[in-house]
């Protein structure tokens, strides 16, 4: 088998910590891995502004997307309530059996509503997933290769992938 490059190989590592991503460097250069294949990019905190403990950097928590998601379900069936009784009150009376039909069946339009809003709603990562740092090897062959993602893997990477 030819280790001939096509194209460059890289091995990607995402990081939680600076450290961690230190760390790295240092177990792959053991590893017979020149520095110079090895790049590393951060997240510039720099520019952040400094917060109180209990902020969350602009992310919604999981409690708080629930409360998002009943707050617009709450808003939609008052509006569709408001809009039925506009209906009723404009025919005298004589939509109420159109529109309790359209109640209950609106009953269950409301657990449609609240899938699909489950379903388009972001997950929310935990920070102990979320990257500060990336590590990139520029590979020379395949050895190489399983070398650096045999020692990414083994260390505190978050994620380990080859491209």
């Amino acid at each position: 088998m030819s280790d001939a490059p096509h194209a460059q190989r890289q091995i990607i590592a995402s990081f939680g910590t600076h450290d961690g991503a230190e760390q790295a460097i240092q177990y792959l250069t053991a590893e017979a891995i020149p520095r110079d294949q090895i790049s590393i990019r951060t997240s510039d905190t720099g520019l952040q502004p400094v917060q109180a403990p209990g902020e969350t950097n602009g992310v919604v928590q999981e409690d708080e997307q629930r409360n998002l998601r009943t707050m617009g379900t709450s808003m939609a069936s008052a509006g569709a309530a408001m809009a039925a009784a506009g209906v009723v009150v404009a025919t005298g009376g004589a939509a109420l059996p159109a529109v309790a039909a359209a109640a209950a069946a609106g009953l269950g339009a409301g657990a449609v509503t609240q899938g699909v809003s489950n379903a388009a709603t972001p997950e929310v990562v935990p920070d102990s997933e979320k990257a500060v740092a990336v590590l990139t090897v520029n590979v020379a062959n395949a050895d190489q290769a399983e070398r650096a993602k045999g020692v990414l893997r083994k260390i505190s990477a978050i994620k380990v992938w080859e491209e």
